[in-house]
């Protein structure tokens, strides 16, 4: 089991980070890309013309197809302070 961790933010104050296990055979960067031609071609293409579609985040996408979060027994996340 591979647990992939989706960090987001600029900055550390918008520092996050989502976990998910994504399903045998999901390659992380071809969904990546995909996601980003959606959000450039479909999401922002549809703001553009005043149209409005529903926003996904990365994390939306991924679980969409098929990723799932991990379990608490799955993940431990610590701190090194």
């Amino acid at each position: 089991m591979k647990i992939t961790a989706i960090h987001g933010g600029g900055d550390w104050y918008d520092a996050s980070a989502d976990y998910l296990i994504l399903p045998d055979g999901m390659d992380f960067e071809k969904e990546r890309a995909a996601y980003e031609q959606w959000h450039r071609d479909v999401f922002r293409g549809a703001y553009e013309r005043g149209e409005h579609v529903a926003y996904l985040s990365l994390f939306d996408w991924l679980t969409q197809r098929g990723a799932v979060e991990p379990t608490e027994d799955q993940l431990e996340i610590v701190g090194d302070d």
